[in-house]
């Protein structure tokens, strides 16, 4: 009976060894995930209500006339000619509001409301992809070594972005882990990086073409292979 049970033991023991053998491979053979930028925010913290995303240009800076009027009239430092001036400005930006059907006061009390979820859609991550392999397009912005010597750069979904267009948001714009061997040849080129995806927060500021930018990433991307593009 007690043989029975030490074979038993070894037959569980060594398939137990089987299958983790198994999974190690299959994940080691496994094609990393194919994503794009937008997969990279977390899709709960971008779905919610924005009454100002379809104003327009005009109707916005109608209401932030309206805002900075009523900020204005709010101090005591004004004479009675600015004060009249002011609120002729805020009347009249209310009334194109009004008559471009706008809710001016729902837009009033939403405001900061919004303001904390569109920075919370810019910041989350999606939890989705932490810890997985995965393979994305872009341009890859040269940064200084680590510490270590670690090579590193900034993936960014369009060329230019960090220098004559603003960054992406934190949640889309990925830091990229280099290897001793790995190189970028040119920032303008566009390149697929390949390689397991960490939520790590990071906040560094570099020199790129000819300034200073302000490198805030929500992803590290260590990467296995960074390549041109097929086609």
């Amino acid at each position: 009976m007690i043989a029975f049970r030490q074979r038993e033991v070894s037959v569980r023991f060594l398939i137990s060894v089987f299958v983790a053998a198994l999974l190690a491979a299959t994940q080691a053979t496994a094609e990393p995930e194919a994503i794009e930028f937008s997969d990279l925010a977390d899709p709960l913290a971008v779905a919610f209500d924005d009454p100002y995303a379809a104003m327009g240009v005009d109707m916005l800076n109608e209401l932030k006339l309206l805002v900075q009027s009523d900020q204005k009239l709010a101090g005591t430092d004004l004479d009675e000619e600015a004060r009249t001036r002011l609120e002729v400005r805020r009347t009249a930006a209310r009334e194109v509001l009004e008559a471009n059907g706008h809710d001016v006061e729902a837009l009033l009390e939403q405001r900061w409301d919004v303001a904390r979820k569109r920075q919370t859609a810019r910041m989350a991550t999606n939890p989705i992809f932490d810890g997985v392999e995965v393979s994305i397009s872009g341009y890859i912005i040269p940064a200084p070594p680590d510490a270590d010597g670690s090579g590193f750069g900034y993936l960014v979904p369009q060329v230019g972005m960090c220098s004559h267009l603003p960054p992406p948001p934190p949640n889309q714009l990925v830091r990229v882990r280099l290897r001793v061997d790995q190189q970028v040849e040119s920032l303008y080129l566009p390149v697929r990086v390949s390689g397991l995806l960490r939520v790590e927060p990071s906040d560094e500021t570099i020199f790129v073409l000819d300034g200073e930018s302000r490198m805030l990433s929500g992803w590290t991307l260590n990467a296995e292979t960074v390549e041109l593009p097929d086609g």
